[in-house]
């Protein structure tokens, strides 16, 4: 009786097993039932990874906007520069009429100032310019046993053009020029001194009088950038070639001038 019931017990058991493992099979694990059969068994749940899907950016039916071009600075343009001009000369002047035995001419120290102009780019340059300039000499010469000294000056206004070529890179450049001028005499006076005595007259002009001259003009120096402005420090040279009037050329007088400068030069529209 006991083994009957022993039997009955043991395959009741494993029909229902069987039956249970078939249900199992037949209905898919919600996941509150697969974290209980998990715990029951002893199972530990499994980490899920998850795949993080790449969006791909949409493409766009707006056409794509060019590229600015890149901004190209040349320091070749073409620019005006203003400015002005001051120093002195160191002149004197020279004629065939005065080359005498024991006539001495000699330089003096005159004045000059005005305004500039410089059209052009960084390299080359053209220059006119306007100056109130004054120039003149001194002359002395053995007369009767004594010494007659003479001094003359000259108000003109002077107009040099000059053709200008800068050297070098960087905010330090050095340049030379050359070119002509054309000079007008406006006023003057002379002295003599005999001795002891002094004679002042005042130079005044009549028709067929030396009074325009025109010559050749050249020299160099050096530009310093302090910004926008350009400082310049400048040596020059005029060589008086010839003039007008009705004077003999032997009598004319030809300046000969060493000028030495300081300007400043500022582009217009501040660039």
């Amino acid at each position: 009786m006991n083994k009957l019931l022993s039997v009955l017990f043991v395959s009741i058991f494993f029909l229902s097993i069987g039956t249970s493992r078939t249900v199992i099979a037949q209905t898919q694990p919600t996941p509150s039932m697969q974290e209980q059969y998990d715990k029951l068994h002893g199972i530990k749940p499994k980490t899920q990874t998850t795949n993080k899907s790449k969006t791909t950016p949409q493409k766009s039916n707006q056409p794509a906007k060019p590229m600015p071009a890149p901004e190209v600075v040349s320091e070749g343009g073409v620019g005006i520069k203003v400015g002005i001009r001051g120093g002195v000369n160191y002149s004197s002047v020279t004629s065939d009429a005065i080359k005498t035995d024991g006539i001495t001419i000699d330089h003096t120290l005159c004045y000059f100032g005005g305004l500039m102009v410089e059209i052009g780019g960084e390299r080359f340059s053209v220059q006119p310019e306007v100056l109130y300039s004054q120039t003149g000499y001194k002359i002395s010469a053995p007369k009767s046993g004594s010494l007659l000294a003479g001094e003359s000056r000259l108000n003109t206004v002077t107009v040099p053009l000059l053709f200008k070529v800068a050297l070098g890179n960087g905010s330090t450049k050095f340049f030379i020029n050359g070119g002509g001028y054309g000079s007008y005499a406006l006023s003057g006076w002379a002295k003599q001194t005999f001795n002891g005595i002094t004679n002042k007259t005042k130079l005044t002009f009549d028709a067929g009088d030396q009074r325009l001259e025109y010559g050749a003009v050249g020299g160099a120096g050096v530009s310093l950038a302090l910004g926008i402005v350009k400082l310049l420090i400048e040596g020059r040279y005029y060589y008086g070639l010839g003039s007008d009037g009705n004077i003999a050329v032997a009598n004319k007088l030809f300046t000969r001038n060493i000028q030495g400068s300081v300007g400043l030069l500022i582009p217009l529209g501040g660039n």
